[in-house]
């Protein structure tokens, strides 16, 4: 830890130098803004591993955030999702039952426990690497920032909740559950996973979803008794190129047999066989049409005498580009432009993220509101831009004030 402390020290003067693109910030919504702060605080997050199912390191961060929120009298509530950790609620106001606004953050990652330790925080010419500095704890650390020092307005008006998920890389029911909780109660969610690079936010992200078919036929002796079998990698082999043929009658719709198994050994006939799907959608009606025309095959098989079941865990929502959204979209574009700041970049994009579950619920959402990154999950690649960071804050500070003078 002392050699990653000194080399971050040492790296304070680039890391606090404002890009090009960044030149105008705004600095009187960040004007609070410390760097060597920043990178401290960042620095602890990153020395924890707290990969998906890593309980130890889910509840260390949540701990720290607790303790963080408390310190500026906002009320924390904690709740153990099972398999996954502490999920954390912290309000500005108590008894909160209803949010104005949400900003979600999570904790887990995707890199192996060990990782922390083998790739630190490092920083060099403004860009940091570390293990899920991208995703999600550059903007988990700059969601803490915003709320340090939100506009009395804001803090005055509405009602705001930063929402810590420990299970958004790899969901569980328990935090699926708790998510879906707190997505009911919100209007609006400003979600912090990492910017895209060249000043890019997210305005709808696929839905994402493993369909996992189960065939089951008859076994028998591939050389004595062949006739009396009934495949079941057979009719698995015919089914993969239909249930993919349905993507095509819908735009931006992907089906992908990723995981096959079946058999038992080279001269038995297979008596069972799965197949699991990636399935990516768009919207909610295309998810349940496409469900529907699946569900539907597998009911009339594929094969004689060989029966085929889905199973999925649940549905999953895609982050829908809304009116509501587009509202958002509009103020976080307004608050940019009042702070001098590019203008943002709106993209669709396939990978989910827990924009999804908030959509699913009804809200207004507007995505990738965090510290630009990329190279996501790549244990020494991912990247995060420190030059983007007080930008982001102030982004955020502004985008709360002018909601609520909507409210």
């Amino acid at each position: 830890m002392t050699k990653r402390r000194t080399f971050i020290s040492g790296c304070l003067v680039a890391g606090s130098l404002p890009s090009t693109v960044f030149a105008a910030a705004g600095n009187d919504y960040a004007d609070d803004f410390n760097m060597q702060q920043y990178l401290k605080e960042l620095d602890e997050l990153i020395s924890i591993d707290s990969k998906s199912g890593y309980i130890e390191g889910a509840n260390r961060i949540a701990d720290i955030l607790e303790k963080r929120f408390k310190s500026i009298g906002w009320t924390v509530t904690t709740k153990d999702c099972e398999g996954r950790g502490k999920a954390l609620v912290a309000t500005n106001t108590p008894n909160q039952n209803h949010y104005d606004v949400v900003l979600a953050i999570h904790s887990d990652t995707v890199q192996p426990v060990g990782n922390a330790a083998k790739y630190p925080l490092t920083i060099k010419d403004n860009i940091a690497h570390g293990a899920g500095v991208a995703d999600d704890k550059s903007s988990l650390n700059a969601v803490w920032w915003i709320c340090k020092k939100i506009p009395p307005e804001a803090l005055r008006k509405l009602n705001i909740a930063v929402v810590l998920n420990p299970g958004e890389e790899s969901g569980s029911p328990a935090s699926r559950s708790f998510m879906d909780e707190q997505a009911k109660k919100t209007d609006i969610a400003l979600v912090y996973e990492p910017g895209r690079p060249g000043n890019g936010f997210v305005r709808s992200r696929k839905g994402s979803m493993f369909l996992t078919i189960n065939f089951h036929g008859r076994p028998a002796h591939a050389g004595n008794n062949p006739e009396q079998g009934r495949n079941a990698i057979e009719a698995m082999a015919k089914a993969i190129p239909e249930i993919k043929a349905i993507a095509s009658e819908y735009k931006d719709v992907t089906l992908n047999a990723d995981v096959v198994k079946g058999g038992t050994t080279a001269n038995t006939i297979a008596e069972d066989a799965t197949v699991v799907f990636d399935f990516r959608f768009f919207n909610d009606q295309t998810r349940d049409a496409v469900l529907d025309k699946i569900e539907a095959l597998c009911k009339r098989g594929f094969a004689p005498d060989v029966t085929s079941e889905l199973k999925y865990v649940a549905k999953s929502s895609a982050l829908a580009h809304t009116d509501k959204s587009q509202k958002v979209i509009d103020l976080v574009n307004k608050a940019a432009s009042e702070l001098g700041q590019p203008d943002p970049k709106w993209m669709d994009v396939g990978g989910a993220s827990d924009g999804n579950r908030f959509s699913g619920g009804g809200a207004a959402v507007a995505c990738a509101m965090g510290v630009i990154g990329g190279d996501l999950h790549h244990p020494e690649k991912e990247w995060s831009d420190m030059s983007s960071v007080k930008p982001r804050i102030a982004l955020g500070r502004k985008v709360l004030e002018l909601i609520a003078q909507q409210k």
